[in-house]
C-alpha cells in the first residue's frame, strides 16, 4: 500500500465570508482588512478618536433604545449592598456603610423580590471558588432558586452608578471548576398560580479569558495558532487537546458565562460576555418574557446566546423573547476544525414569539443567526413568530442559516432575509454594515480583527502501512489507521476584555448603546 500524500489546505476566511454575500457587500469586505490596518495607524496618529466617536454617536441614538437605562427601579423587597473592596464578611449588607463583601452571601441571605447592588470589583464566589450561584446548576426542579435583581457598576461608596467606569466582573484567574460563572434558577412550584417573579442581571462583565487554557502566543510556531504579534494568546485548547507547546491559563472544560433556568419577567442588560468557552448566555425559559438587550458578546465559543423554552406545548404561547441592541462578534465553533456550532444567536424551540432587532453581528465563524429547528407539530411551527429585522451584519461566514428539508442548511445573506419563509412576519431592514460606520470597525481590537480576516486552516494527513498498529489491524481484519493534523491560524484566542468596553455606543441605534 502506498503512503497517502500530505496535503496543505489554506482556506481564506475572507472567501468563506463573502461567498454568501451579494456583490454590493463584497467590495466593503474586500477593503475591510486595509481599513483595519489604517485604523491602527489612525489611532496612533490621531489619538483616542474612538472615545470621541462614542460620545457623539451615543447622544444620537434612536429613541428605540430609550428604555435601555442603568436606572434601578424601586425595590419590592429589601436592598442589599455588596462591595468586594470595602465590604465586610460579617456585615448585614442593608446599607452602603454596612455592605457585604461576598456576593454569594448576599444571594444566600436575600429572599424573593430583593435587589442586590454590587460595587466595582471582581467577584469569585464563596471562598474564591470561582463561580456564583442562585440555585444549583442543572437542578432547578429541586432547587428553584430565587427571583432576585442584580445591578453592578457602582462606585465603592454607592454614590454613583456607571457600568463602564465602575467595572463589576466575574473573572476567575486560577480556579478549576465545573459550573457556570453565574447560575440563576428562578422557578415557582408546579401548579403555582400567583404573581410572576422578576430576575434582572444588569451591568456585569463575564470573562473567562484569564482562566481558559490557551497555547502561549508564538507567531513563529504554527501549532500555537497565533495570527500576529498583537493577539494576546495562541489558540484556545479544547478539552481533549494537548498540543506539545507552552501553555498559558488553567482550565479548558466547558463552562457557561451566564446560565439561567427561569420564568417570569427576566432581563439581561448592559453586560459584557467575553472569552466564554461554552456559551455567553445559555438559558431555559418557562412561562414569561425574557429581554436580552444592550450587551456585548465577544469571542464566545459554541454560541453567544441560546435560549429555549421549557413549558408544555399548550403553554408555549405564554413564552416570548426579545434580543435587541446587542453587539455580537467573533463567536467560535465547537472545535478548531470549524465543523459545527459558532452561532451568534439561535432561534430555539419552545418560545412562541422571538424578536431579534437592532443588533450588530460581525465575524461569527459559523453564522450570525441560526433558524434551523422546527417545533414538534406543523400547527405549532406555523404559529411560531421568528422576527429578524433592522440588524447590521458584517464579515460573518453566514448572516442567516436556515433549515432545508432533505438537504443541507441554506445560507442567507442579509439582503435576502426577506426570502426566508421561516423568518417573519417582520423581516425588513437587515443590511450589511454601512461603510460610513467605519468607526465601529476601528473600535474592535485591530490585531484580533486582522487575525480573523486572514484566518486559514492548514490540514495534513498521513498513513503508514507498516506501522505497528496497522500491521496488527491487518492481522485481525480491522480497519487501517491514519492520522490528521489540523492547524488553524487562529481559534478562539483571548480577546482583551478591557477593549470590549470600547464598543458601547459606537453606532447610533444599532448594537450596544451607552446606558443613559
Amino acid at each position: 500500500m502506498k503512503n497517502y500524500l500530505h496535503k496543505s489546505i489554506a482556506i481564506a476566511m475572507m472567501a468563506l465570508m463573502t461567498c454568501s454575500l451579494p456583490l454590493s457587500a463584497q467590495s466593503f469586505l474586500q477593503g475591510l482588512k486595509d481599513k483595519a490596518k489604517n485604523a491602527v495607524k489612525d489611532a496612533v496618529e490621531n489619538g483616542a478618536s474612538k472615545v470621541t466617536g462614542q460620545t457623539s454617536t451615543s447622544k444620537g441614538a434612536s429613541s428605540a433604545v430609550s428604555a435601555i437605562s442603568n436606572a434601578v427601579p424601586a425595590a419590592k423587597g429589601k436592598t442589599y449592598y455588596v462591595s468586594a473592596t470595602t465590604g465586610s464578611a460579617r456585615a448585614d449588607g442593608l446599607t452602603p456603610a454596612t455592605a457585604m463583601k461576598d456576593l454569594q452571601k448576599a444571594i444566600d441571605t436575600a429572599e424573593d423580590n430583593d435587589v442586590i447592588l454590587v460595587a466595582e470589583g471582581n467577584y469569585l464566589g464563596n471562598m474564591d471558588r470561582g463561580y456564583i450561584e442562585c440555585g444549583k446548576f442543572g437542578n432547578a426542579q429541586n432547587d428553584r432558586g430565587k427571583f432576585l435583581s442584580f445591578y453592578g457598576g457602582y462606585s465603592t461608596d454607592f454614590s454613583e452608578r456607571d457600568v463602564i467606569k465602575h467595572v463589576t466582573k466575574f473573572q476567575p484567574v486560577d480556579q478549576k471548576f465545573i459550573a457556570p460563572l453565574f447560575n440563576i434558577n428562578a422557578r415557582r412550584p408546579y401548579g403555582y398560580t400567583g404573581p410572576v417573579g422578576t430576575v434582572v442581571i444588569d451591568g456585569f462583565v463575564f470573562d473567562l479569558g484569564e482562566n481558559n487554557l490557551y497555547c502561549a502566543a508564538n507567531v513563529d510556531d504554527e501549532r500555537t495558532g497565533t495570527p500576529n504579534k498583537g493577539v494576546l494568546t495562541g489558540r484556545f485548547i479544547e478539552p481533549d487537546g494537548a498540543p506539545a507547546v507552552p501553555k498559558v491559563g488553567y482550565a479548558n472544560g466547558d463552562e457557561y458565562g451566564l446560565h439561567m433556568d427561569v420564568e417570569g419577567n427576566v432581563r439581561v442588560a448592559n453586560c459584557i460576555f467575553v472569552n466564554c468557552r461554552d456559551y455567553g448566555i445559555a438559558a431555559m425559559m418557562g412561562k414569561g418574557h425574557m429581554e436580552i438587550c444592550n450587551n456585548i458578546f465577544i469571542s464566545c465559543r459554541y454560541a453567544s446566546c441560546q435560549v429555549r423554552g421549557t413549558t408544555k406545548d399548550s403553554e408555549i404561547d405564554q413564552v416570548s423573547l426579545d434580543f435587541h441592541h446587542n453587539t455580537v462578534l467573533f463567536t467560535w465553533t465547537r472545535t478548531k476544525v470549524f465543523e459545527d456550532m459558532g452561532q451568534g444567536f439561535r432561534f430555539m424551540n419552545g418560545i412562541r414569539t422571538i424578536n431579534v432587532h437592532n443588533n450588530i453581528f460581525g465575524c461569527n465563524s459559523n453564522c450570525a443567526v441560526e433558524r434551523v429547528y422546527y417545533e414538534t407539530t406543523a400547527a405549532m411551527e406555523k404559529a411560531k413568530i421568528s422576527n429578524l429585522f433592522d440588524n447590521y451584519f458584517f464579515a460573518n461566514k453566514r448572516d442567516l442559516e436556515i433549515a432545508s428539508m432533505g438537504a443541507a442548511s441554506i445560507s442567507v445573506p442579509a439582503a435576502r432575509i426577506e426570502e426566508a419563509e421561516q423568518i417573519g412576519p417582520k423581516y425588513e431592514g437587515n443590511k450589511e454594515l454601512p461603510e460610513s460606520e467605519i468607526a465601529f470597525v476601528k473600535a474592535i481590537d485591530q490585531s484580533y480583527l486582522e487575525g480573523f480576516l486572514s484566518l486559514k486552516i492548514m490540514s495534513s494527513q498521513s498513513y503508514n502501512a507498516n506501522s505497528a498498529a496497522n500491521q496488527i489491524n491487518r492481522a485481525f481484519g480491522l480497519n487501517q489507521q491514519g492520522s490528521e493534523i489540523v492547524r488553524p491560524s487562529m481559534y478562539c484566542n483571548k480577546y482583551p476584555w478591557e477593549k470590549a468596553k470600547d464598543l458601547f455606543g459606537v453606532v447610533a441605534g444599532y448594537g450596544a448603546q451607552i446606558p443613559q
